[in-house]
């Protein structure tokens, strides 16, 4: 049977895969690739578990644990491994294999010397029945893309068996990983295989049969959709209007807000701000013909297209005019019951009113982003853009010394950073003689060091919180109460990490 277009990329993989494998001297393969691809490599890993025409018969054992630093990210890949193993034994046992493979994880040195022997107790326990085994470091987060690095590289000086192999995805569009290269180690290998999602897309609806009204849409949409990414406005605009056409026909209005937001994107990207203004508004049209029809995605569509206009117009520079937008767009994700981006509209419209010279109007709307987050679950709180929106506040109301507290921040930064670059130095000094004593120590080290970088930094914004008008403090006080004690400095996302570390004693005092 002829492959579809899914698999024949997954076969594709595979080949790439074996190739790698057929060389003996190799030990991790890179595997670049456009970012639309990355979950077809995931599914990739998956079916390797099945016997299919596009499967290796080898095993791989993807690892998405995040990486913090050396000793953290050894210690927890021989966790994930352990757990992995324990979860599996009854498919083992379901296939006649024997589930007495002894590992404890803390019989193995935090190193990444202690990981690959991890791997290798594995690999030999049940290398006749899985080929080659293939860790797979995906991890979620990566603290420092040079440190990760590095680990990978100390791994492969351990001179790990030719049947184990190592294997890291990495981004074409935003590589994170540039120094794995066979310049800077023969043992690695990088592929760029020739795949991407949209691609794929394409032509897997064009394969399907086109049946009934609902396939000729799926089609022409698919064109526009292609011409966004690859194409200029004019040409979506002209590939639209086909589609746009059948849509109504049909009485499709949700369609045809999705075909007008692809249009107004297309004229973003070329900053055709008006014209883009004007189609997002002729989304709307569409999307309030479906909200009258009780379409159940109505008031998301109408939504979207206040979402996009404000964007648009801020854009363009007209930051009221989008404040605006972003006001129409909280009132119908409230009718909408949808918090999340009530607060996100709300919050963005409090920024388009500080920009627009209009302070009075950004407390208004700071002050109505907090009620909303004040609803919220209080767990859920920390994990929305209200933390950012209480800064937004502290900003409107006094700018000065919110730049005070990025400089606290800044500095706090530069410690916890000096902090690991410290303790990865001994982990990277004590690999070659591991010492579970001094791992300890490090790790206990670097734990106070922490700890105490954030105490420093709380006694350091006290006085300057304290000496801010009533309104800042009060503000402040609240955000606290709604995010909790470590915001605003233990929110990522809430302060930007600056450059500068001047001294901040001056507006405290």
């Amino acid at each position: 049977m002829a492959l579809n277009p899914v698999e024949r990329r997954l076969a594709l993989l595979c080949g790439e895969w074996v190739d790698f494998r057929s060389d003996t001297s190799k030990r991790l393969l890179v595997w670049r690739v456009p970012e639309s691809a990355l979950r077809l490599v995931q599914c990739f890993f998956e079916v390797q578990k099945h016997d299919l025409e596009y499967s290796s018969h080898d095993l791989f054992v993807v690892f998405d644990t995040p990486y913090e630093y050396s000793i953290q990210y050894s210690r927890a890949l021989k966790q994930a491994l352990r757990g992995q193993y324990d979860a599996s034994k009854e498919d083992l046992a379901s296939q006649g294999l024997t589930t007495d493979w002894f590992f404890d994880p803390e019989d193995v040195p935090n190193t990444s010397a202690g990981v690959i022997d991890a791997l290798r107790s594995f690999g030999s326990k049940y290398h006749k029945t899985i080929g080659h085994l293939a860790a797979v470091l995906l991890p979620a987060t990566v603290s420092d893309e040079e440190w990760f690095s590095a680990w990978v590289s100390r791994a492969l000086q351990t001179n790990a068996p030719e049947r184990l192999r190592l294997l890291v995805v990495d981004s074409c569009e935003q590589p994170r990983f540039p120094q794995l290269t066979p310049e800077r180690d023969p043992r690695i290998s990088v592929q760029r295989p020739a795949i991407d999602g949209l691609s794929t897309a394409q032509e897997t609806f064009a394969q399907e049969a086109t049946v009934g009204p609902a396939g000729v849409f799926r089609n022409l949409l698919m064109g526009v959709v292609s011409l966004v990414e690859k194409g200029s406005a004019n040409q979506v605009t002209a590939k639209a209007t086909d589609a746009l056409n059948f849509a109504r026909k049909q009485g499709w209005p949700d369609q045809e807000v999705v075909l007008r937001v692809l249009v107004a994107a297309a004229l973003l990207k070329e900053s055709r701000h008006q014209e883009a203004i004007q189609v997002y508004q002729a989304a709307r049209q569409a999307a309030e013909r479906a909200v009258g029809a009780a379409h159940p995605a109505g008031h998301k569509l109408v939504m979207q297209t206040w979402f996009g206009e404000g964007g648009a117009h801020l854009a363009a520079g007209d930051a009221l005019a989008a404040a605006g937008c972003y006001d129409q767009a909280a009132v119908v994700a409230q009718t909408d019951r949808n918090p999340l981006l009530a607060l996100e509209a709300t919050r963005t419209a409090a920024f388009c009113h500080t920009r627009g010279g209009d302070p009075a109007g950004a407390i208004a709307r700071g002050t109505r982003a907090m009620d909303i987050g004040q609803g919220l679950e209080p767990n859920a709180r920390a994990m929305t853009t209200l933390p950012v929106a209480g800064v937004d506040l502290l900003r409107t109301i006094d700018p000065e010394r919110v730049h005070v507290l990025e400089l606290t921040k800044a500095r706090l930064e530069t410690r916890l950073v000096e902090a690991l670059r410290r303790a990865e130095e001994r982990t990277i000094s004590m690999e070659k003689n591991p010492d579970p004593v001094l791992a300890r120590e490090i790790e206990a080290d670097l734990n106070r060091e922490i700890g105490q970088a954030h105490a420093d930094a709380e006694q350091e914004i006290a006085p300057i919180v304290a000496a801010g008008s009533r309104p800042f403090q009060q503000q402040f006080a609240r955000a606290r109460q709604l995010l909790g004690p470590t915001w605003p400095m233990g929110s990522p996302l809430a302060l930007p990490t600056l450059v500068e570390t001047a001294d901040a004693g001056g507006i405290a005092s």
